[in-house]
């Protein structure tokens, strides 16, 4: 439905000389709008480009931009105005001005931002719950995304989330509501933009743009996922670097570094614990060490601000891949290089062989030595990489990070075996280069040259211990996530390779309630300044 409000227009699509067109035309529009009008098509979702919400000290004003409607999402781009304290949002479900339900930010006058939500009836308001601080904080001028939903009737829920301009958008509600007393509003009504600025602030307008409203179920809204990270919460996160082997190639490395300066700078806004790499941390860095030297010039990063981290080796780590001799080309890739000419000249005919080439790391070793990772439990090869545990805690509970080797060889998966049985009162995760395809199933071929496949590793060790929680992975092209149970046993696993389209600079971001055992993730480009493939799932956790 188009606004009413005259400060809240909806934008002409239109091209430029619409008022030009010819009577056929214009007769055309006339027969689509009776139509719509009958009921024949549906009525697309109100959208107005722009809003203007009049700033009036000590009182309310409001701009209509939605018609009658049940469950909606609302969001908007908010310029902050010069007349602060003020506190602004979205009122869902009113029957008019003085009703319905309202999802808020209060600016303060330092410039710190909260949330909050409350029911309006008979222009009375009532608090449902606590005034939530979010983390940001903004100054006249600055635009702030808010991002807010009203779903469902016999528990009225509540949800919002809000960022800056120049941040990416979380991929998870910062707060939620809800409403299950007597006087809940079950019926629809219309959505408004709402402002109220604080008393002796100047008379103005909130100007407001990328203003939309449509309809949107109560079950999307729950499988958005639990609320972001707040200080001393039940939340903390881990962040998954895919494969890096095109970026180090690249002799200004710019996507990884900008990766891994961007987790550092969000730190605190995800309560980041660890940083696991899935492997393919160069193309050949053992024939070139200038791609090992961009790659540790990026974990570097993490290491000087303090950030544990775990590397997995993938094939491209190995001597299994190599460049083939020609200068400018791209090398073989995957476990060509076996049938390299120079490889048997390099390193003897008997060696060349993919499945003793996969296990050669000791460049990768060299560059990342064990002694550099913080925390090591043990190694299955004492001061080597290739296989190794370490511990970290959060918010009370235990956390074990099992790192291994790309199709490990049978006497290394006993080894997992016996650090996972000897941690019963740790949460394990495990992070290895090749676990799930490309449709999210687990890999049942061990490559063709490796020792055994993830389907072996799997009824080895992650099905039969129930304090195995996590899996990730790399090497395929794609973002997948999935779920296994057994006897009340769940694992959720997940595949990461920035191959899958998603840009050239993606790191997911897992968030774990430690309370629930709620599990919510997202990609984050850094570069390109959005979220992708947001997935939710549950674990139990071991306290």
């Amino acid at each position: 439905d188009p606004p009413q409000n005259p400060e809240c227009r909806r934008m002409d699509p239109s091209k430029p000389g619409a008022q030009s067109r010819s009577p056929m035309i214009r007769g055309l529009g006339v027969l689509i709008g009776l139509v719509l009008l009958v009921g024949l098509v549906s009525a697309p979702p109100a959208h107005a480009a722009s809003a203007g919400v009049p700033l009036n000290p000590g009182s309310s004003g409001w701009a209509k931009i939605s018609g009658t409607r049940t469950t909606a999402i609302a969001s908007a781009a908010v310029t902050i105005p010069s007349a602060i304290p003020v506190t602004f949002g979205f009122q869902f479900r009113a029957g008019s001005t003085a009703s319905g339900y309202r999802a808020r930010l209060t600016v303060t006058a330092d410039g710190s931002v909260s949330g909050s939500f409350t029911r309006v009836a008979s222009g009375s308001e009532t608090m449902l719950g606590g005034t939530t601080p979010l983390g940001i904080h903004v100054r006249p001028g600055q635009v702030v995304h808010l991002e807010a939903v009203a779903a469902a009737k016999k528990t009225v829920r509540l949800y919002l989330r809000a960022w800056l301009d120049e941040e990416i958008k979380p991929p998870t509600w910062q707060l939620t509501g809800k409403d299950s007393s007597s006087r809940r509003i079950r019926t629809s009504g219309r959505t408004y933009l709402w402002a109220e600025p604080g008393a002796g602030t100047q008379p103005g307008t909130l100007a407001c743009s990328a203003v939309t409203v449509r309809s949107y179920s109560a079950s999307r809204a729950a499988a958005v996922g639990v609320v972001a990270p707040e200080p001393n919460s039940d939340l903390f996160s881990i962040a998954v670097i895919p494969d890096t082997q095109d970026e180090t190639s690249n002799t200004s490395n710019t996507p990884f570094l900008n990766r891994v300066n961007w987790m550092v700078a969000n730190t605190s806004r995800f309560d980041l614990r660890y940083v696991l790499h899935t492997g393919d941390m160069t193309n050949w860095g053992w024939l070139d060490s200038s791609q090992l030297a961009r790659a540790g010039a990026a974990i570097a990063v993490l290491r000087k601000a303090g950030l544990p981290y775990s590397l997995a080796i993938g094939n491209h780590d190995t001597e299994a891949v190599g460049w083939n001799g020609v200068a400018g080309s791209t090398g073989y890739g995957g476990s060509a290089y076996e049938g390299n000419p120079e490889c048997a000249a390099r390193l003897g005919a008997a060696a060349c062989k993919s499945g003793l080439l996969v296990r050669r790391t000791d460049a990768f070793n060299q560059a990342f030595p064990l002694s550099s990772i913080q925390d090591v439990g043990g190694a299955y090869a004492s001061g080597r990489i290739d296989n190794h545990w370490t511990t970290f805690s959060a918010n009370g509970t235990r956390w074990l990070v099992l790192t291994l080797e790309l199709w490990p060889r049978r006497e290394v998966v006993a080894w997992a075996k016996d650090v996972v049985a000897s941690h019963p009162d740790h949460n394990v995760i495990v992070q290895t280069h090749s676990y799930l395809t490309g449709s999210g199933k687990i890999w049942t071929s061990n490559g063709g040259y490796g020792s055994t496949s993830p389907k072996y590793l799997y009824d080895q060790v992650i099905k039969p211990y129930t304090n195995v929680k996590l899996v990730f992975s790399g090497h395929t092209g794609k973002f997948r996530q999935r779920t296994d149970s057994y006897g009340g046993h769940r694992v959720v696993s997940f595949l990461g390779n920035k191959l899958s389209g998603s840009g050239n600079d993606p790191v997911r971001i897992v968030t774990i309630n430690t309370a629930t055992g709620a599990v919510s993730s997202a990609v984050y480009n850094p570069l390109r300044g959005n979220t992708t493939n947001v997935t939710s799932g549950r674990i139990s956790i071991i306290r």
